[in-house]
């Protein structure tokens, strides 16, 4: 694949009359395209991978920021505004090489009926066969072992699949390899993501850094906005300012600490369920709304501090 086709710059939400090279609609490979989602993009953040997307030099992306602000949708949706086919694999702890790969498979021939093994590529190897966007979510989350095994992936060299007498899979030109993570890889130093790993150093060192931090309130009202635009602006407003102020208390500010926070992802499910239960009639929406998005899953003391929050911000409307 080759790019042979131009978006406007203003697909991704900035007023300019630039475009961007991309993809052809209708390749092969259009099954991998991620579906275009309404989608908030940064310039501070756009600008800069998009930088790295086109000239890579060798190097690999790495997103880090909190749970929920936003790291590997951005990939996923510039992936289909570019029309670039894109995979997406969320790693764990137990994650091993073949995993990403591939495997040899028992298979049985169909005239003799012997058995043999049939080398089938992982998710890993198809994206650096035909140039895909290779996305590794919760990459810190793997063991470190199993990242330095793919420094030569993220460096730009082939790679050599001992599985596959010893296959040498040379990346092609568009493949890119991006990690998200919600640590910086040097372990987790507050305790609130469980099953990250301190990384290799040398791992380090091949990434290509972004820092994806949550919206600030006036993006984050925008992107509320545009995603539910049937949402009131005036109860929007607060509902991203109650965010604000359970993550300022999640980074211990003013003294006061709670260990869980309200991300992006959060605010925008809280205000779809509080605009279904208001449009069937039910009775305090937005607080019952508050509890089935967040508050469910909080103990008790947290679950009487957040709603102190969203009572100081709704008042006598938080009955």
């Amino acid at each position: 694949m080759q790019f042979k086709a131009q978006v406007p710059v203003s697909a991704f939400g900035f007023v300019s009359d630039k475009t961007a090279p991309a993809f052809s609609s209708g390749h092969e490979w259009q099954m991998y395209v991620p579906p275009e989602k309404k989608y908030f993009f940064r310039e501070m953040l756009l600008k800069p991978f998009m930088n790295w997307l086109y000239a890579p030099f060798g190097d690999s992306a790495l997103l880090v920021g909190p749970t929920g602000s936003g790291k590997s949708s951005i990939v996923e949706q510039l992936a289909a505004r570019l029309n670039w086919p894109c995979i997406t694999v969320s790693a764990h702890s137990r994650m091993e090489m073949p995993e990403l790969v591939g495997y040899n498979l028992p298979v049985t021939d169909q005239l003799t009926g012997d058995l043999n093994t049939k080398f089938v590529d992982g998710p890993l190897t198809k994206a650096m066969r035909n140039g895909f966007l290779f996305v590794l979510d919760e990459w810190d989350t793997l063991d470190p072992a199993v990242t330095v095994g793919l420094h030569a992936v993220l460096e730009g060299r082939p790679l050599v699949i001992a599985e596959n007498n010893g296959e040498v899979v040379k990346a092609h030109p568009n493949f890119r390899f991006v990690g998200c993570g919600n640590t910086k890889g040097q372990g987790d130093g507050n305790g609130l993501h469980a099953g990250t790993m301190m990384q290799n150093l040398a791992s380090l060192d091949r990434f290509r850094v972004f820092d994806c931090p949550y919206l600030s309130e006036k993006e984050e009202l925008k992107a509320l906005l545009d995603a539910l635009p049937e949402v009131d602006a005036s109860i929007a407003q607060r509902m991203v300012r109650i965010a604000n102020s359970i993550r300022d208390q999640h980074q211990g500010k003013n003294g006061q600490y709670l260990s869980v926070t309200m991300s992006t992802r959060t605010v925008l499910r809280w205000a779809r369920i509080a605009t279904g239960y208001a449009s069937q009639g039910v009775s305090e929406p937005a607080k019952t709304a508050l509890f089935e998005s967040l508050l469910n899953r909080c103990d008790q003391v947290q679950q009487i501090a957040i709603n102190q929050i969203a009572k100081s911000v709704f008042g006598n409307d938080w009955k």
